[in-house]
């Protein structure tokens, strides 16, 4: 979608300057609250660029391009982003359809800046998809910081008088941060981010919708001369929808959840030594076989083969592969198997111990590692009693 029309003599429209250019231009920050997807779970943003002489008032931002394939691509880090464009009535619709909160904060910009950045992001709808999407660098909020700095140019620039610490830290702790009301989510992303999540990278680029409004709260621009004034004209924002802010984590996280399975299998285990269960514990540890398997093969692309950002060096794949359920299938009826067992139990039994000292193995983590310790001994267990 075109929207050069602002910078075409607006006749017969009074707001316009000596050359009859539009001069009612308002810019601002729409941030949209977290959903409850993966794709969603970090909230959203666009910039708002309104001409009401000349009829406009739209919504750009950056994502994935949509469509099926760019975001299996995702996975693979190939995905590409670009920037779109939509009235800002039909990009609102879809949040109240949601009932997610989104507030606007405007931009205190000078008349130059707002046309530049508004030119600035025209260019960019038409070069299209060319950027490739990363999730912790190069998304909506980052992109949005982006279009705002260069459309200051060399006559001004960002001075921030505090800066949030996450923006300095690990991506870990950056998603962390941003995953810290969607703890599934949190689950999700700490089971990719390998060892190369705990790089800090370049400041200024792991921005999300909530911490670069909090970063703008913050911030001033600053022209050659030293005169000073802040970005945002109101800190707190003008709420266009009162949605859902996005701040209910609900009770069911990962660690509960994980501790209600390790106390059901261990109750499991139990009723199995007693000579009870026996048909249902086998086909659990089927199950659980199974799921390390699609889990494990899922982790070693990401870590091995995949060119998302953060992934290489996943410490879960020690645990989650598809090696322990193709021993089971291939040498499961051998006398000295009960050996490869108690082996892998060992494995698991430090791969909990190093819970303290690695900072991608967390507590929910931990609880998935300790239920299949329980079902591992069970098993070394048994085989010693048949093999005895």
């Amino acid at each position: 979608m075109a929207t050069v029309l602002w910078l075409l003599p607006a006749m017969g429209f009074s707001q316009t300057d000596e050359d009859g250019l539009a001069t009612d231009i308002k810019t601002s920050l729409l941030s949209v609250a977290p959903g409850y997807t993966i794709y969603t779970a970090h909230g959203h943003c666009a910039l708002r660029l309104q001409c009401p002489s000349a009829g406009l008032d739209l919504s750009f931002t950056y994502g994935l391009d949509d469509t099926a394939g760019n975001r299996l691509a995702f996975f693979t880090g190939d995905a590409m982003g670009e920037y779109s464009v939509a009235h800002t009535s039909d990009y609102l619709q879809d949040y109240i359809n949601e009932g997610r909160q989104v507030v606007e904060y405007e931009l205190n910009l000078s008349l130059q800046q707002k046309r530049r950045l508004w030119e600035l992001l025209d260019n960019e709808l038409a070069r299209g998809a060319f950027r490739q999407y990363n999730y912790l660098t190069t998304n909506c909020a980052s992109m949005c910081a982006y279009a705002v700095t260069s459309a200051l140019q060399n006559d001004t620039k960002l001075v921030y008088d505090s800066i949030s610490p996450i923006l300095n830290g690990t991506y870990r702790n950056f998603v962390h941060h941003i995953s810290k009301d969607r703890p599934w989510v949190d689950f999700f992303w700490n089971t990719l981010l390998g060892a190369e999540g705990d790089k800090v990278g370049q400041k200024g680029q792991k921005y999300s919708p909530s911490l670069l409004v909090e970063t703008w709260q913050h911030a001033s621009v600053v022209d050659t001369m030293g005169s000073r004034r802040p970005l945002l004209l109101e800190n707190n924002g003008h709420v266009l929808i009162a949605g859902n802010d996005g701040h209910d984590t609900g009770w069911f996280t990962p660690t509960r959840c994980f501790i209600i399975v390790l106390l059901l299998m261990v109750a499991l285990t139990i009723a199995e030594q007693q000579g009870r269960l026996r048909k249902l514990t086998i086909a659990v540890d089927g199950l659980l076989l199974l799921s390390q398997a699609v889990i494990g093969l899922a982790l070693c692309y990401t870590t091995f083969c995949s060119s998302l950002d953060g992934t290489s060096g996943n410490w879960y794949v020690l645990v989650f592969n598809p090696l322990p359920l193709l021993l089971w299938l291939v040498l499961h009826q051998w006398s000295g198997f009960r050996h490869l067992v108690l082996g892998y139990f060992l494995l698991l039994i430090v791969f909990i111990l190093l819970t303290p000292f690695v900072s991608q193995i967390d507590t929910s983590h931990g609880l998935v590692v300790m239920i299949l310790a329980v079902r591992c001994l069970s098993n070394a267990k048994r085989k010693k009693t048949v093999n005895g």
